[in-house]
């Protein structure tokens, strides 16, 4: 079991190979055309290996990743400077953005089920965070997991990804009411080549999260299945997105 910096700081290597950095990049970018079609400051909490603030900035936002993996940042810069975009990135949670930040973004995202690491002391404050770095009118979009539907239906694998050299899986242990995520990375060629990495996350449900974003301001909440804005069931979507506005 691995403190979620660590975990991901060990995902970094294989990270974007995972997740087809160059193909969500195209998506994400069309997807933020529509969702924020005025150019404004944005900053992406969470940002990995930073395919969302490239996309931001493609599409001609100024943007701040933030992430507590300097293994993750790393590439999020090399990534940025392949392709040719300024971005300003800082190694921190979102608890930990400075207070200096306050009031400065029009838009504030938090993709790739990054709420998910959010540990469950620290839910309120964070979505409060959130709520604090927006100027007035501005939006957040927020994605996790239906865990309402993972909890219910305890499917432990996530997904089975391959690559030329590799396959990828990802899949949840469920144990005394904790939620364990786990991914096996290994090779094609040579299954002794492999690594399995491990860490806790939080089942934040669409109730608690409602409550949340309601009780700290936030207004015109609404709930969706995906980033065009299909409506979210909670017997059946997949992904929970939250729009909400300042």
């Amino acid at each position: 079991m691995l403190e979620n910096k660590n975990f991901y700081n060990t995902a970094s290597s294989f990270y974007d190979q995972m997740i087809n950095f160059e193909v969500n990049l195209v998506a994400r970018k069309a997807a933020f055309e529509k969702l924020f079609p005025e150019k404004g400051i944005a900053i992406d909490l969470g940002c990995g290996t930073g395919v969302d603030s490239v996309a931001l900035s493609m599409n001609g936002h100024t943007v701040t990743g933030i992430d507590p993996s300097f293994q993750m940042l790393r590439n999020a810069k090399l990534n940025a400077e392949r392709y040719s975009q300024e971005i300003s990135f800082i190694e921190n949670t979102i608890l930990s953005v400075p207070n200096n930040y306050n009031s400065r973004f029009n838009y504030v995202i938090s993709l790739g089920n990054t709420f998910a690491n959010v540990e469950g002391t620290t839910i309120y404050s964070t979505i409060q965070r959130i709520y604090d770095l927006l100027a007035e009118g501005g939006k957040c979009v927020i994605h996790i997991l239906n865990y309402a539907l993972i909890s219910e239906q305890k499917e432990r694998i996530v997904s089975i990804k391959p690559d030329e050299e590799n396959y990828f899986v990802r899949f949840y242990d469920f144990i005394n009411g904790q939620i364990n995520f786990n991914i096996l990375r290994f090779s094609k060629g040579n299954n002794s080549d492999y690594t399995l990495i491990t860490t806790q996350v939080y089942g934040y449900k669409k109730d608690l999260l409602a409550k949340i974003f309601d009780s700290v301001g936030f207004r015109e909440v609404s709930f969706w299945s995906n980033l065009d804005g299909a409506e979210f069931d909670i017997t059946s979507s997949k992904d929970l997105f939250i729009n909400a506005v300042r």
